[in-house]
């Protein structure tokens, strides 16, 4: 479904495209100075981040390779179209460390007095949810498991009882991967994660909500470090590179990020990818900005 949300997406900005230069385009006028101006229209007029511009270069490509196979002329140029990413160096990834999921652990968030000024004081961060102890100890159930199984927010939305499985005295999460039809399963020891499983397994909520639940949990736990990363400006729709306290830039994407981080090297590689899903080594390096550690290899 997210792939098709993106031929859509990118579908509209094609559309939008041609209707500024007032001309459609066929497919054998796909050249590489019809590319170039395209991706110069893209970063500097509509100001898309490097990543969704040069994704939206690469559905150019797979929508011309596909034409092709249609039998409709394409230009031999649109089918080696170049598209990019942000280097790792201009990559800004957030992660909770151990200490930090303590915090997020400890914080009391069952007195609806305190949770009704935190409201009034923090109108932007709380705007259009609701700020009850029962919504914020979910959203922390749903941040502290994130976090210790590493699975994407979509997959980890729809935990229900019927993916937890026991052996012996060992609880399993067993999970088939939307996104790669891949089975995983995670075996769970964090006792404190245990508990939540037996006795307070968390209602799924929209992922949007989740991650507007997310920011105030961590606002409350005291995880208000100010970084370097991107946020998005609601009046021009884009991100923004700047510092901002953590709690603002924590949303659902960061507990896979954080599980596979806090785990790398304590856990075999190996086992990590084979619980994230990453295809290779070097994607898995790549998600939480590692380089290989090629001593240890030695």
């Amino acid at each position: 479904s997210s792939t098709i949300k993106n031929y859509t997406l990118f579908r509209n900005i094609f559309f939008e495209y041609q209707t500024k230069i007032k001309k459609q385009i066929q497919f054998i006028e796909v050249t590489k100075p019809f590319v170039d101006k395209f991706t110069n229209w893209l970063v500097n007029d509509k100001k898309y981040s490097t990543n969704y511009a040069g994704k939206q270069l690469e559905i150019l490509k797979t929508v011309c390779i596909d034409a092709e196979k249609h039998e409709i002329p394409v230009t031999p140029y649109s089918k080696t179209i170049q598209h990019f990413r942000e280097s790792e160096t201009d990559r800004y990834i957030q992660t909770l460390s151990f200490g930090e999921l303590e915090q997020i652990k400890n914080v009391d968030l069952s007195n609806a007095e305190q949770l009704k000024e935190f409201k009034t004081s923090n109108p932007e961060l709380t705007k259009g949810i609701s700020i009850t102890p029962e919504t914020l100890n979910n959203a922390r159930n749903w941040v502290l498991i994130g976090c210790e199984i590493g699975q994407r927010g979509g997959d980890l939305l729809k935990i229900t009882n019927e993916n937890i499985r026991y052996k012996g005295t060992t609880i399993y999460i067993d999970i088939i991967q939307q996104k790669t039809n891949k089975s995983v399963t995670i075996g769970i020891i964090a006792p404190h994660v245990i508990d939540i499983i037996e006795n307070h397994l968390p209602k799924e909520v929209p992922h949007q909500k989740l991650n507007d639940y997310v920011k105030v949990v961590c606002k409350l736990a005291g995880i208000n470090e100010i970084v370097k990363g991107t946020k998005l400006n609601t009046e021009t729709n884009r991100k923004e590179l700047g510092m901002y306290p953590k709690h603002e830039l924590i949303a659902s994407h960061c507990f896979r990020r954080s599980f596979a981080t806090n785990y790398y090297k304590k856990i075999p590689t190996a086992v990590l990818i084979g619980i994230t899903g990453h295809s290779k080594e070097s994607l898995f390096l790549s998600y939480i900005n590692q380089r290989e550690d090629k001593d240890s290899n030695a």
